[in-house]
């Protein structure tokens, strides 16, 4: 066909006619068909009223700025700017003027995509408007175009070359550059087509028709707003790249600003089946970006991580200010998130579960590739992992050195289960290697772990602080190896792995934390370890306020070897020693008695070290001595004693170490002199 008809529409309308018209046409609805008809018309035509009410998400909404103001009203940052607002900011008042133009028209056909693309002489006058499914729509001519691209779905070109506009708010559909979602077709031109013609505006993905979107990997602009239908689908080919140095992942996200992406819900995945080698297939990759906010959205079954934050094939060396929210990670190979570099990332009620395939295999991973790499302005809220073959959250700190810019990591009211170990900070160096800052753990639970419900395993005291801050760990070391050297049977542990030696290890807080195991055969045997696997120091640990709930554990299992080290819990723990024996560093900060003793208990000091303090009471009838190591003595007034005690029951003593190995009286109620 040549054209569509040959059309006579009157427009030689003066201003006034026109107002008077529309006044009528408010009260008398107009027979477009009936008009068209007798203006010598064999299209079907349609009044503006029609053209009103058929607008829909692209009309009357977007003239008001109302899709925009509503999209972004939770992707706010701290900064002055949001996402959003950037993102829409660009073109609103542009695509304001076209729907008012469109609204001044006073007819439009209904036509298919095929026919603009073969009409020859188009009328700059009237509106198109497509009919064909999920790509309807309204287009104008523009007779002073004549280089723009055909791209089917805001843009139509005809066979001799006129260009036909789609007129929509600030809203643009996928389907209109002509996706498939069969789950057979490849819609990776129409949906890549799609992404960048959406640049400075909001792309709505519909859920697809059948199956699934299939797609190879996408680039993501800068300045977008993507929001997915609920159920929406997108699964990867199974051929994307997972060979060096040209890795492919499903979504690229790559050195680009102001970028928003509701999925409500969605699901992008791949055929995890298809990826049984390699683990740099990633469902998101986000390199080098600022400003992304990712919210309601799955990431599952990938050959590498679901989401990964760094700085992969960018010039920018870390991502800034990005948000999850919401998400989920499940059955990925290598990770459900990996982070690299970064500064300002908030995860936010997300959960990362079922990792397996390769190593670490763990819920999170935040672990940078070299010294330059930023770990700033991280901060996990109420996010789960859960199930995974590694651990739960894991920090692994070998690249960083003290040159480095200090870490700030905060993890708070995360739960885990299920892991092999629940939280793991791991792998410090010493001296020059040992990077500055600090990692909270704040409310933070670990149940039903394989080993301990958090780990601490060679990080050097040189390096970065760890604080748990009323953490708890439950019913944890599920395989029931109580002398595993890095699990130990306990529910915290703080020790060396063979394979990262250290110089030596500690500067960690733990306050008011509790280990707890309710189990009918309880499997803890240690709440808290500081443990000695190499020939390393342990030093600058402390317990305050700490507790064991349940089963027969013990409070504190902390090597003889370890220097400053403190613990303090009110009231004092209690240990009673009904016969002689040696007091060991497991007792620290306990109140410690002859209860249930028969005759004279004599108790064999260890040798002292700074901050460390015991309280000695005589509960029993019974003399209890307290007697010091080899060459180390008890300072007192009377001079320095390598045994005292008393038989008074009442009687107390506490002593507190000196860095020069002996033993000071702290305070005292009775004589323990005599």
């Amino acid at each position: 066909m040549a054209r569509i008809g040959k059309r006579r529409v009157t427009t030689a309308m003066s201003k006034q006619s026109n107002q008077s018209h529309e006044m009528e046409e408010a009260a008398t609805p107009v027979d477009a068909e009936g008009a068209a008809e007798r203006e010598g018309h064999k299209e079907p035509l349609i009044s503006r009223r029609k053209l009103l009410a058929t607008l829909g998400i692209g009309g009357i909404a977007a003239v008001s700025g109302g899709l925009w103001q509503v999209a972004g009203q939770s992707t706010a940052f701290a900064s002055d700017q949001s996402v959003t607002s950037s993102v829409y900011g660009m073109a609103i008042k542009k695509r304001k003027t076209e729907l008012l133009e469109i609204l001044d028209t006073k007819f439009c056909i209904a036509v298919k995509l095929e026919d603009l693309r073969v009409e020859l002489e188009p009328d700059p006058t009237l509106a198109y408007y497509v009919t064909n499914e999920m790509q309807e729509g309204f287009f104008r001519y523009d007779p002073n175009d004549t280089t723009s691209v055909d791209n089917t779905g805001t843009v139509l070109v005809s066979s001799n070359g006129k260009r036909f506009k789609r007129i929509y708010g600030d809203t643009l559909m996928a389907s209109w550059f002509g996706t498939k979602g069969d789950g057979v077709t490849n819609d990776t031109l129409s949906l890549q087509t799609a992404l960048n013609t959406a640049s400075g505006h909001k792309l709505f993905i519909p859920k697809q028709r059948a199956g699934y979107y299939l797609t190879g990997q996408l680039f993501i602009p800068s300045q977008i707003a993507i929001e997915f239908e609920p159920g929406t689908v997108i699964q990867a080919v199974d051929t994307l790249s997972k060979v060096g140095p040209v890795y492919e992942r499903l979504i690229r996200i790559k050195t680009v600003k102001d970028v928003y992406i509701n999925g409500n819900g969605s699901t992008l995945r791949m055929n995890k089946a298809a990826y049984t080698t390699g683990e740099q297939a990633h469902i998101f990759d986000i390199s080098g970006s600022e400003n992304i906010v990712i919210e309601n959205i799955n990431a599952n079954d990938s050959g590498g991580d679901g989401f990964y934050i760094g700085y992969f094939e960018s010039t920018v060396g870390f991502c800034r200010n990005i948000v999850l929210r919401n998400c989920r990670a499940d059955n990925n190979r290598r990770q459900g998130l990996s982070v690299i570099s970064v500064d300002g990332l908030t995860v936010e009620e997300c959960r990362f579960s079922g990792t397996k395939g390769t190593a670490p295999q763990s819920g999170v991973d935040i672990e940078p590739n070299g010294q330059l790499d930023l770990l700033k302005n991280i901060r996990f809220i109420q996010c789960v992992a859960d199930g995974n073959t590694g651990r739960g959250f894991l920090v692994t700190l070998l690249k960083p050195t003290a040159a480095s810019e200090p870490i700030d990591i905060v993890f708070d009211k995360c739960k885990t289960k299920g892991n092999s170990f629940g939280f793991s900070m791991n792998y410090g160096g010493d001296g020059t290697k040992a990077v500055q800052g600090e990692i909270k753990l704040i409310d933070c639970i670990a149940e039903s772990e394989q080993y301990a419900g958090f780990s601490d395993l060679s990080f050097s005291a040189d390096g970065a602080k760890r604080s748990y801050i009323r953490c708890r760990a439950i019913n944890c070391n599920t395989v029931n190896q109580p002398e595993d050297p890095y699990g130990y049977g306990s529910s915290f542990i703080l020790t060396t792995v063979p394979s990262q030696v250290r110089t030596a290890i500690g500067n960690a807080v733990y306050r008011d934390c509790e280990s707890v195991d309710t189990r009918q055969v309880p499997l803890i045997k240690r709440g808290f370890s500081l443990k000695k696997n190499n020939a390393e120091l342990l030093r600058n640990v402390s317990y305050l306020g700490c507790s064991i709930k349940g089963g027969g554990q013990k409070l504190y299992a902390i090597d003889p070897s370890a220097e400053d080290i403190y613990a303090v819990k009110q009231p004092l723990p209690i240990q009673a020693y009904p016969s002689s024996g040696s007091v060991t560093f497991d007792y620290i900060g306990f109140k410690i008695t002859n209860a249930g003793a028969s005759a004279e208990v004599t108790l064999l000091l260890p040798t002292a070290k700074a901050s460390v303090t015991y309280t000695f009471f005589v509960e029993a009838p019974y003399q209890l001595n307290l007697q010091t190591q080899t060459g180390k003595t008890i300072l007192t007034p009377l001079g320095g004693k390598t045994l005292i005690g008393t038989n008074l029951q009442g009687n107390s003593i506490v002593l507190t170490g000196r860095s020069d190995g002996q033993w000071e009286i702290s305070g005292m109620v009775g004589d323990w002199l005599q």
